[in-house]
């Protein structure tokens, strides 16, 4: 029992470890959004607000009234996004699947979701730390991918879950990722679904794509006797 007790605290020390580690790297993209999106929105509000004459009333004011209704819904967005209760509300599928809305909204890229609903195999610690790790991917992917397609599929096996996803986009030499030279890191992706008593496959070559493969297998098994 004792045994079982340490095992579990040091899952709690690690996966609280991961979970800073992907907050941060979350906090620097809503940053990045809060800057590129809905400050340049509400920017755009206070100009046309600060050029507004009796010819342009209208106009202007309808134009104002469209970029504030886009501010707001951005920040809800993104308040989605962030809140880790809410993911686990809405539950990993519906999370991705709002994820992957964003992006279409954002970017001409097309993507799909396929697959069974993972919230009977996953607990709700290894649901937000995996969604984290797939915001990345999908951040990843869309900084330096050039991808016009991204899929993600979701399956129940006898012994774990798996999330996959691909892209069809520039791939790249794998070894410049093990050595810490690409994106995140394969090392800081394995640690991380380690973690969550996990595990991730990368395929990837130049000019074919790339398809990550995380494994979850439930924590059930991790502190059985």
């Amino acid at each position: 029992m004792k045994d079982i007790d340490n095992l579990h605290s040091k899952f709690e020390s690690t996966l609280l470890k991961s979970q800073l580690e992907i907050q941060e790297q979350t906090f620097r993209n809503i940053s990045q959004e809060i800057h590129d999106n809905i400050g340049q929105a509400l920017s755009l509000a206070k100009l046309n607000l600060n050029t507004i004459n009796v010819q342009n009333f209208e106009d202007k004011l309808a134009i104002t009234e469209n970029l504030l209704s886009k501010a707001i819904t951005d920040l809800r967005d993104l308040s989605k996004s962030l809140n880790g209760e809410k993911i686990t509300d809405l539950g990993l599928q519906a999370a991705i699947a709002h994820e992957l809305t964003l992006i279409e909204k954002a970017v001409t890229v097309k993507t799909e979701l396929i697959g069974d609903d993972l919230e009977l195999a996953l607990d709700d610690r290894q649901v937000i730390v995996v969604f984290r790790m797939i915001q990345e991917v999908l951040n990843n992917i869309l900084k330096h991918a050039k991808a016009s397609l991204i899929s993600v599929s979701l399956e129940n096996t006898e012994n774990a879950a798996l999330i996959t996803v691909k892209d069809n986009g520039i791939g790249f030499e794998l070894d410049k990722l093990e050595e810490g030279k690409t994106g995140i890191g394969l090392k800081n992706m394995q640690q991380r679904a380690r973690d969550i008593n996990g595990s991730v496959t990368i395929c990837t070559a130049p000019q074919q794509g790339t398809k990550i493969v995380i494994a979850i297998q439930p924590l059930l098994n991790t502190f059985t006797v």
